[in-house]
């Protein structure tokens, strides 16, 4: 069972919002957002961890440096030092979620060397397989991800979601029913979304299934520039078609990484503890 979350905004970037939304050309700020989960039986489980503070080093040196120039990150710092001013000890970290391998989720992921760390198993190989320019390019970056993953990762199967279509097929991570792991292939690969209840109310975090609620509940779509950007362009497409069809049946209250508000809203769900 979860009792409790405290999310976190881990750096941000300032973008066109013209890339998720046509209708308009200013420039906003998009948060990293990462959260932890307060499982009775297990502890602490942390969901991602923003930029991390290995962010602006991973970018020194071409071609990693285009990453910093293209999306220029303000903010970005410990991950580990944001939940011990929380009250969250990060030694207490008992789990750790990747919902993907893209550089603004996992930019501290060497800050919890003892958690067991879970990804899909197709999340890290392709990107690794890439030439270093192409890395940049996905959105990846190779230095934040420690040499210890192997040992400590416990991998998500691909066979648990085939023949699943559905965005709410989960993968019960601790057996229980509590948190349930959700694929939603296209914006990288062996993307996970996580499903929980809280407080009465059943939620799926959709990572950057979307990066905005007008996407979900408007019809938006990115400019192609932005779709270009995306792992499978037609899987993304799905999969934002499987959350829309989710939302209009109000199975699950959706959030997104780096939606508006999202960590205030997230903090919303629980008191301190």
């Amino acid at each position: 069972m979860i009792d409790a979350i405290r999310a976190f905004e881990g750096g941000s970037c300032r973008q066109l919002l013209a890339m998720v939304d046509r209708r308009t050309w200013r420039l906003e700020r998009f948060p990293a957002v990462f959260f932890a989960l307060h499982h009775t039986r297990e502890g602490w489980v942390l969901v991602d961890t923003g930029y991390g503070g290995r962010f602006h080093a991973a970018t020194r040196r071409f071609p990693a440096r285009l990453y910093r120039w293209s999306t220029p990150v303000q903010e970005a710092g410990s991950a580990a030092a944001a939940l011990t001013a929380a009250g969250i000890p990060a030694g207490e970290v008992r789990h750790l979620i990747v919902t993907h391998f893209h550089a603004d989720h996992v930019g501290g992921l060497a800050e919890f060397p003892q958690a067991t760390i879970h990804h899909h198993e197709e999340a890290l190989r392709p990107l690794r397989a890439l030439p270093a320019w192409r890395q940049v390019r996905a959105a990846f970056l190779a230095d934040p991800v420690p040499d210890w993953l192997p040992e400590r990762a416990r991998l998500v199967p691909a066979r648990a979601f085939e023949g699943r279509a559905s965005a709410s097929a989960t993968f019960d991570l601790f057996g229980d029913g509590s948190v349930g792991l959700v694929h939603l292939p296209g914006h990288a690969p062996g993307q996970l979304g996580i499903s929980f209840a809280l407080g009465g109310r059943r939620l799926l975090y959709a990572a950057d299934a979307y990066w905005r609620a007008c996407q979900i509940t408007d019809g938006v779509e990115p400019l192609p520039v932005a779709m270009a950007l995306q792992w499978d362009r037609r899987a993304y497409r799905q999969t934002v078609g499987r959350l829309r069809a989710l939302h209009a049946r109000g199975e699950y209250e959706l959030h997104a990484c780096h939606d508006v508000g999202v960590a205030a809203r997230l903090n919303q769900l629980s008191p301190m503890r």
